[in-house]
């Protein structure tokens, strides 16, 4: 079991890999239109729908929150993030590239990834549901970030949700439990 899990990982991070070597020049958040954006926390940014990554050679990547191993898991996929929803169903799009957790990123080469899995199980039932959880980012300038198909609502981590929570440093990673590799 643990072979097949393991070449499912190496599958699923070997398109994310296409991202080593490129830095980004622009970052799209896409989530819910309320008005006004709600994704910038304090601590995190916190994102309805996806995160669209537009590299310096004009290429476009994205994650959003999918169901291909389990309901709410970590989908990445490279193109336009406009095939997975159209801002007619009320999404909206911001522009996040001048954020200030952003600024130390843009420009930088992206010089490693990792996805980091979970998996859940059925009462009194053995078999695990594995799932990607989180993908980190690692920045040849030694910056990071989580991408994590979870959400943080009043201090509370509610994990495999409709919803994309992006952290910029360990210490935050570690308080919300994000990155924890519980599979191979």
């Amino acid at each position: 079991m643990k072979k097949t899990i393991e070449i499912e990982i190496n599958n699923y991070e070997k398109p994310i890999r296409e991202l080593v070597g490129k830095s980004i020049a622009e970052v799209n958040y896409y989530e819910i239109d309320y008005g006004e954006p709600m994704w910038n926390e304090i601590e995190y940014h916190t994102l309805d729908y996806g995160i669209e990554l537009v590299t310096s050679d004009k290429l476009n990547f994205y994650f959003v929150w999918g169901n291909e191993y389990t309901q709410y898991d970590l989908k990445f996929r490279n193109g336009t993030i406009s095939a997975e929803f159209s801002t007619e169903n009320g999404a909206k799009k911001y522009n996040a590239t001048n954020n200030q957790k952003w600024t130390e990123l843009i420009g930088a080469k992206i010089s490693g990834i990792e996805s980091c899995w979970s998996y859940w199980s059925l009462i009194n039932e053995d078999k695990r549901n594995y799932y990607p959880q989180d993908v980190r980012l690692e920045f040849e300038n030694g910056k990071e970030v989580w991408i994590s198909a979870l959400e943080i609502r009043d201090g509370r981590i509610i994990g495999m949700q409709d919803h994309l929570t992006l952290v910029f440093d360990k210490k935050t990673a570690e308080k919300y439990k994000i990155g924890i590799k519980n599979v191979v």
